[in-house]
């Protein structure tokens, strides 16, 4: 094999070399690589990471007890309590609203959990909202305002420059080899309600050039500009400014009434959310006293229960016919079925005890078991149908979120109609203008000017371009008008369909509110009133279930009836008597239902909602405005009148009072049924 084949298989195995390494992508190397560092720079988009916001958790998380259980079920103290009380704790530590949404309450027990905070937190009210909604640098009502805030703005400039000229030697002087220039610009603008813009401005320029035709190589140019532009179709108005706002366009309006709006609509908002938790909490603190009614009626069969048991055994042992092995059998599974009562009941009572803790914004646990102190009305209350409706559709707080929103479509439709209208605005500027060699002087300049034949001719000018500004008259205004028209209006005619039809929807829903609002009370209307009936029948069956426990146990006790029987009565005592409590509590709670759909369940607990204080520098300003105003003269600028948007404050007392009738009230609970201090 001669060269020439060797270094044709050569090349041939370079070829079949770089065709294998093309396949797959190299990494370059380096002279000098201090190994492999490759893993600095593969990027991690989606490592898990803890976020560096540093907030201290509340004692109550941190420092919070073993729960109570049935394992642990010893608390160290008891812990007694007033709805009152209660409601006092809650709303101190309730800066943001807690709400208990899935959580069901029933006479077998509580289910569920709160989980609303952890799920949807953005959605959860807090005190900060109606502050949050006013304060929006966007939308809020001082955001709003600033549109009619005077705004300053001011430039200087300074620009020096030395161009090539092409041209010949002859022509050259004609041309600037060096130029200077300098700028200054102030000027101050103001909207006005109607939607107009005035605006001043002064400005001075100064300029430098070595062209041979100038009188001076540099002078100095004043001016002092004072110019409007007003809408006289489109944007025009006091109304319309306010709903839409200055600068505004078609299906977008941000002005100070609808700002205004936003924050009722907030304050509303915010309203529910506190009715809602005081809801919550009343009817949590009711349950909670149920749970107790429960254990305590769980705990009296069992020890029926075991009595009947003991009794049996006694009998058996003494050779009694009643001490047979099926008596003592079912004596044990009944004492065993309460056993499951009471344990059912005991941890139903400690999740109730912990809700109340979460709407009081406690901890779960801190060795203390709140117990209720306050009995519940068994007082029968009526309420006036005709007062109760009027004032359901006249205090409802989503009725009145509602109607806000259909004042705003009513004044949203006002905006888009305005559109409709040519642009139409008249425009006016006077101007003051002069020229100097210098800014400022006191005198006038006598300059010397050579003609293309090289005579001098003594040339009179103003030394000063301020003073040229005011002594020389060189002024110019100009006024006009300006017209434009969209051919076919498509947009702002769509935008008008569509406000009318925004418009027409919460009309609807609003109407649909009242009819709901108006079937929910009278299905709780008709809820109290058979509540309180139940409640007396519930009573007298309780009466009635006693008395056949003591009829039956003394026949027993004689011989003359089953274990079974006096086992059957143990068990229908302790159902009427939970049954008779759990229609107390939902009494009570229709009471407060019935409130809370009728808008007044502030009102009926007490509560009025108040704007927080505000830093000692707002009320200083404040007090200064109003000795300003004081010392001032009136004067009345207004050239329309808006229209009227709000009916003006909303009495948060003025609910119509229930009548209390004496019939069964609380001696009647009291002379038939120990209470939970006594059974204590």
């Amino acid at each position: 094999m001669n060269w020439k084949q060797n270094l044709k298989a050569l090349l041939t195995g370079f070829a079949l070399l770089g065709v294998l390494a093309g396949c797959q992508p190299q990494q370059p190397k380096f002279l000098g690589s201090r190994g492999n560092v490759a893993g600095q720079y593969i990027a991690e988009q989606t490592r898990i990471e803890y976020p560096d916001s540093c907030v201290e958790s509340l004692d109550d998380v941190v420092n919070c007890h073993e729960p109570l259980t049935l394992t642990n079920p010893d608390p160290d103290s008891e812990w007694q309590l007033t709805l009152d009380e209660c409601r006092q704790m809650a709303l101190d530590n309730s800066k943001v609203l807690r709400q208990l949404q899935g959580i069901n309450f029933s006479s077998a027990g509580v289910n569920g959990m709160p989980t609303l905070l952890l799920d949807y937190p953005s959605s959860t009210l807090t005190v900060w909202d109606p502050a949050i909604v006013e304060s929006n640098p966007l939308s809020g009502v001082a955001a709003t305002l600033s549109a009619y805030d005077a705004i300053w703005n001011s430039s200087v400039n300074w620009n020096s420059a030395n161009p090539a000229n092409n041209a010949t030697e002859d022509y050259r002087s004609s041309y600037p080899t060096h130029t200077e220039t300098g700028t200054f610009q102030s000027t101050i603008s103001k909207v006005t309600a109607t939607g107009g813009t005035f605006y001043a401005q002064a400005a001075a320029a100064y300029d430098y050039s070595n062209a041979e035709s100038r009188i001076w190589s540099s002078d100095w140019t004043s001016e002092l500009v004072g110019g409007f532009s007003h809408p006289l179709l489109q944007g025009a108005g006091v109304e319309f400014n306010r709903i839409a706002g200055p600068g505004a366009t078609v299906g977008s309006y941000n002005g100070v009434v609808l700002a205004r709006i936003n924050e009722d609509i907030a304050l509303a908002d915010f309203e529910i959310g506190v009715r809602d938790f005081l809801k919550d909490l009343e009817e949590t603190y009711w349950n909670l006293y149920y749970a107790y009614r429960n254990l305590h009626a769980s705990g009296v069969g069992l020890e029926a229960a075991l009595q009947s048991w003991r009794t049996v055994k006694a009998q058996m042992d003494e050779g009694y016919v009643q001490g047979t092995a099926q008596n003592i059998a079912q004596a044990a599974q009944n004492y065993q079925r309460f056993r499951v009562a009471v344990k059912e009941a005991q941890n139903n009572l400690y999740k109730n005890e912990r809700l109340l803790r979460y709407l009081l914004g406690l901890a779960p646990t801190d060795g203390r078991l709140i117990k209720p102190v306050d009995e519940p009305t068994v007082a029968r209350v009526k309420y006036n149908w005709c007062e109760i409706e009027a004032e359901a559709l006249a205090r409802t707080p989503e009725l009145r979120r509602q109607k806000w929103t259909v004042k705003r479509r009513e004044l949203e439709l006002i905006a888009a109609r305005n559109f409709l209208l040519p642009e139409l605005n008249l425009e006016g500027q006077y101007r003051f203008h002069g020229m100097g060699h210098d800014l400022f002087s006191y005198k006038d300049r006598v300059d010397h000017i050579r003609n293309s034949a090289g005579v001098e001719t003594p040339y009179e000018t103003s030394g000063s371009a301020m003073r040229s500004l005011t002594h020389d008259g060189y002024q110019d205004w100009t006024m006009g008008m300006s017209l434009q028209v969209p051919v076919g209006f498509r947009r702002q005619l769509a935008a008008v369909r569509n406000a009318e039809l925004m418009l027409s929807r919460e009309r609807a829903i609003l109407q649909e509110q009242e009819f709901e609002t108006i079937h929910n009370l009278s299905d709780l209307y008709a809820d109290l009133d058979r509540t309180y009936h139940l409640v007396s029948e519930y009573l007298t069956l309780l009466r009635f279930a006693r008395q056949e426990v003591s009829a039956v146990q003394a026949s027993f006790d004689s011989g003359k009836t089953t274990l079974f029987e006096v086992l059957d009565a143990q068990q229908k005592l302790a159902d009427a008597e939970t049954s008779y409590y759990r229609m107390v509590i939902d009494y009570n709670v229709a009471i407060m239902n019935l409130n809370y759909r009728k808008g007044s369940l502030l009102e009926y607990n007490g509560i009025t909602l108040a704007e927080g204080p505000w830093p000692t520098k707002a009320y200083f300003d404040a007090n200064t405005r109003a000795a300003e105003r004081d010392a001032g003269h009136y004067v009345n600028y207004k050239i329309t009148e808006p229209r009227v948007i709000s009916r003006g404050a909303y009495p948060q007392i003025q609910g119509t009072d229930p009548t209390i009738v004496p019939e069964n009230s609380s001696a009647y609970l009291d002379a038939q049924l120990p209470t939970l201090e006594e059974e204590k």
